[in-house]
């Protein structure tokens, strides 16, 4: 099968949708994996069910009604009868359903017991060849993609589907592992024969896509040994003191942790024919920028260009911003290139420090091959091919990137083999701890009153945070930004509220930001678009609204926002959801401020996908394997090590080549 369209029934509306899922070819259907299992496998006589147990029961149809309540409710009820009994199915708001089934006709049907009016009765019953008498699979789903179409479609297709599946691990490993082969593993994650082959198709195929992670980072490491840099840069004792000059310069001394990093990276990039490929991962205000900002000077004194990239405009002229102030005194060419800031890259002197977002990429002609030093800020958000676009299959620049969410040790070791990994791990000393609390929805009004009192009394500054910028139809609960604005100018009348938001102007954006940073604007109501970038010493007071719909690692990082000033800082935390998981991951961020910690709990509890589609877009949501699964991660270690050592195995085999796959891996 070579195309989705092959699939009776696949015309462009449903391609589309698949298209959703990111779901483009039969492979990535055959990929499209069951997040659980209901078990229908235990057919039985009526007689035998059990209340709260799943069962599937084959009978005659006695009877079949349409009720309508007096709240103006339909309901479905039924009843079947076999050689041991009878029992009573019901569906709500199903009136077509009766033209499905005859009354005499023998059906099967499937679902959960329980005692309805003190009879036993089948809740939502399903029925029919795919979902009665075995275990069926739950798929991920989309408007006008059921589960059951999934199923259904899936299992018609699924020889297809099959077809030019091959093996991928030779056959001394399939057997030292005891692994399922690969088709067959596909074959039961689809369509179980029974739970212990269904936990052996998962084992096989969770293992595999650890291993095809590994195995791509390993691949990117092979390559990107045998690059050159393209150029050489050195020390000597005049660049060294000016160096140091510009370190005693600084308005604070850098810690123990800085300088053990700032060693690290000029072991890197000096005297060396490696190219650097260093992450360095740091807390929120742990001074990633300073390390940024030293290696770029040392490339400029190496009359050589440096490239620092951000994923935002807001934070590519707070980067510009500082590296002007402690530029101040020296005569450094530096220049801003962003959409709305034009730079002709090829009148800068060669000895230029760029400050740039994604709009770099679009000029990289006329700078490609001359850059000595690429840094990428919050790495996470750009794929390979653009934190690589400056280079050639040849050479490549020293390349740092930075990430302020700090990544578990698990995720580092599946993901980042590629990469040395340096971090700065404690908080200059000057730092006061910021207090968190979670306030719950009674309490809201003393705290925006407390708030008030607040600013009026130390002319601090707050950030009112919000997931969405418009009112969400399907989610009114969740704040918007815009609706929280109105709502707030009238309840803060005495001070001056501003709103900023993504789809605002970038002009107007500076505009809002730079009234802010000039206490013109007493509070921001804005979207997680300041997560990264603003950097108000004066800002003392952080509000995340509906807080239970951020990952953890997200809300550390807007908490981050503010604790940069000399006042003591708050973080309030408010949410409407009365479910103890989110009140319990909550907490947790009210008692912890260790950005590693955090993203660990948030990886346990909340799972890889959630977590890092939200905040690091560039790390993968795994289908069927964990990132907290730790013997997972070091089974796949020992089998890339026992491939890579087989010299006539070619692990490109390792890396399945599905649509959804190419994406997640270029990532």
């Amino acid at each position: 099968m070579d195309s989705l369209t092959q699939i009776p029934g696949v015309g462009t509306k449903t391609l589309a949708k698949l298209n959703k899922l990111n779901i483009f070819t039969p492979l990535d259907l055959l990929y499209h994996f069951p997040y659980r299992y209901i078990d229908f496998s235990n057919v039985t006589e009526i007689a035998n069910t059990k209340e709260n147990e799943n069962f599937t029961i084959t009978g005659q149809l006695l009877n079949f009604q349409n009720i309508f309540t007096r709240s103006h409710k339909n309901l479905q009820k039924a009843t079947v009868v076999d050689k041991t009994g009878q029992i009573n199915l019901l569906w709500f708001n199903q009136p077509y359903l009766s033209k499905n089934f005859k009354v005499g006709e023998t059906y099967s049907f499937a679902g959960t017991v329980t005692l309805f009016q003190n009879k036993k009765t089948i809740i939502a019953p399903v029925s029919g060849q795919y979902h009665t008498g075995k275990i069926i699979a739950v798929y991920p789903e989309t408007s006008g993609l059921t589960s059951n179409w999934f199923r259904k479609t899936i299992q018609n297709f699924l020889p297809q589907l099959l077809s030019n599946i091959k093996e991928t691990l030779p056959q001394n490993i399939l057997k030292k592992y005891h692994f399922l082969y690969l088709k067959e593993s596909l074959q039961q994650i689809h369509n179980p024969s029974n739970s212990h082959i269904l936990n052996q198709a998962r084992y096989r195929l969770a293992t595999e896509e650890i291993l095809s992670l590994q195995t791509k980072s390993y691949l990117s490491k092979k390559d990107w040994l045998t690059k050159k840099p393209q150029k050489i840069l050195q020390n000597n004792l005049i660049i060294d003191k000016k160096i140091d000059k510009l370190i005693k310069s600084l308005p604070f001394k850098l810690t123990p942790s800085q300088k053990k990093v700032w060693q690290e990276v000029q072991s890197d990039i000096l005297n060396s024919h490696k190219v650097t490929n260093r992450l360095i991962q740091g807390d929120v205000g742990s001074g990633k920028t300073i390390i940024a900002l030293l290696a770029c000077y040392l490339t400029h004194l190496n009359n050589s260009l440096s490239i620092l990239i951000t994923p935002t405009e807001i934070l590519a002229q707070q980067h510009f911003q500082t590296f002007n102030k402690f530029f101040k005194s020296t005569k450094i060419p530096l220049f801003l290139l962003t959409g709305s800031k034009k730079v002709n890259l090829k009148k800068i002197p060669p000895n230029s420090i760029i400050i740039a977002t994604h709009a770099a990429i679009y000029q990289k002609e006329q700078i490609k091959n001359q850059v000595a030093l690429l840094i990428i800020d919050e790495q996470h958000k750009f794929g390979v091919k653009q934190r690589s676009f400056l280079g050639d299959s040849l050479s490549t620049p020293h390349c740092l990137t930075m990430t302020a969410t700090p990544i578990p040790r698990t995720i580092s070791l599946t993901l980042l083999g590629n990469l040395d990994i340096s971090t700065i791990d404690s908080l200059p000393v000057s730092r006061i701890p910021i207090k968190t609390f979670l306030v719950p929805p009674g309490k809201i009004s003393n705290c925006y009153s407390w708030i008030e009192n607040e600013i009026l009394k130390t002319k601090c500054q707050a950030f009112i945070v919000c997931p969405f910028i418009d009112i969400s139809e399907t989610m009114a609960s969740v704040k918007s930004a815009k609706a929280e604005f109105e709502k707030l100018t009238t309840i803060f009348p005495k001070l001056k509220l501003s709103l900023l938001h993504g789809k605002i102007k970038p002009k107007d954006r500076e505009v809002i930001i730079t009234d802010f940073q000039k206490n013109k604007t007493n509070i921001l109501v804005t979207t997680p678009i300041i997560e990264v970038g603003v950097d108000i010493s004066n800002a003392s007071i952080m509000i995340i609204q509906s807080a239970d719909r951020f990952g953890l690692s997200q809300l550390h990082q807007l908490r981050g926002r503010v604790g940069r000033g000399l006042l003591q800082s708050y973080c309030y935390l408010f949410t409407e959801s009365v479910n103890d998981k989110a009140q319990n991951r909550l907490k947790f961020l009210e008692k912890n401020s260790n950005g590693l910690k955090i993203a660990e709990y948030d990886l346990k509890t909340r799972g890889p996908g959630e977590v890092f589609s939200t905040i690091q877009h560039g790390f993968p949501s795994l289908k069927i394997a964990s990132f907290s699964d730790t013997k997972l991660i070091s089974l796949s270690q020992k089998i890339l090590s026992d491939l890579i050592e087989d010299k006539n195995f070619n692990l490109e085999l390792l890396i399945p080549k599905t649509k959804q796959k190419e994406n997640i891996l270029n990532n």
